[in-house]
């Protein structure tokens, strides 16, 4: 499925005070939490579905929709909330969406029947102890990796991800997958100056590389006019390289600062040869 261009690249708020959809992602869990609170209207549906997706595309462990502060007394959300559930069934692996909802909202009753009927609970943290629990399974286990915030340890991190990619995917894989590593990692380094924390998880095609640091603030790619220098290994393009070499890449608000991640996915002829 598409989520649009990257880098998507996630505010911790986004809104008003009338109008609010909050992200946050745990850092140890890979849980995101997205909070929708409000009047309902189509201004905040079209900016919900487009920061749901973006979570989608992050590969998250689960995400949890808190709708208790949501104002709909028309009902008018209750057909996307089951949409959602949906879309994170199509994305592979797929990713559990379950959601909080007011108890005696008469909207919230429409998505806990039929079919599609999104999973819920009372509260945020009964939400999270169900998927922690395996009720409703969240992501595989990832390895991870910590580093001292120093330029010598992003050497650490490229041989994570080559050992990684040489037990999980093909070889050609793994010269994109080093060189987005090494530019997320020199990036949080430089930027951020806190310790980092390197996670890479199997994907069905690929693999999925998230970076942790405790800088907040989001990163930001400078794109430039002309056409980008075909030897994309070159040292000093940072995230334009990250841009060029990634299937899909962005970021995520943390409880401690940010999560950038990134997808290296095959080609079909690749993926091929990894499913024989």
């Amino acid at each position: 499925m598409e989520f649009g261009r990257s880098p998507i690249l996630l505010q911790r708020h986004l809104g008003d005070d009338d109008r609010m959809v909050r992200v946050i992602a745990d850092a140890d869990t890979m849980i995101v939490e997205v909070t929708v609170s409000g009047r309902w209207d189509r201004r905040l549906h079209q900016a919900t579905a487009r920061i749901l997706r973006g979570c989608l595309a992050a590969h998250p462990a689960a995400i949890i929709m808190d709708l208790r502060d949501l104002g709909d007394s028309s009902g008018a959300s209750a057909t996307l909330w089951p949409g959602v559930r949906q879309w994170g069934q199509r994305v592979q692996p797929s990713v559990p969406v379950v959601a909080c909802l007011p108890t005696k909202a008469p909207w919230a009753l429409r998505c806990r029947g039929g079919r599609q009927a999104v999973p819920t609970y009372a509260s945020v943290p009964d939400a999270r102890a169900a998927l922690i629990n395996g009720r409703t399974t969240p992501g595989q286990a990832q390895p991870r990796l910590r580093l001292a915030p120093d330029l010598a340890e992003v050497a650490q991190a490229r041989r994570l991800v080559t050992e990684a990619c040489a037990c999980w995917q093909p070889s050609e894989l793994q010269t994109r997958a080093r060189l987005v590593i090494s530019e997320l990692v020199v990036n949080a380094i430089e930027h951020a100056a806190t310790s980092v924390e390197v996670a890479v998880t199997r994907l069905p095609a690929g693999v999925h590389l998230a970076v942790y640091d405790g800088e907040p603030r989001l990163p930001h790619l400078h794109r430039r006019s002309g056409t980008e220098p075909g030897d994309i290994t070159e040292r000093g393009l940072g995230l334009r390289a990250v841009d060029h070499a990634a299937t899909a890449w962005g970021a995520l608000p943390t409880h401690t600062g940010k999560m950038v991640w990134a997808t290296i996915t095959c080609h079909e002829t690749c993926v091929r040869r990894s499913q024989r």
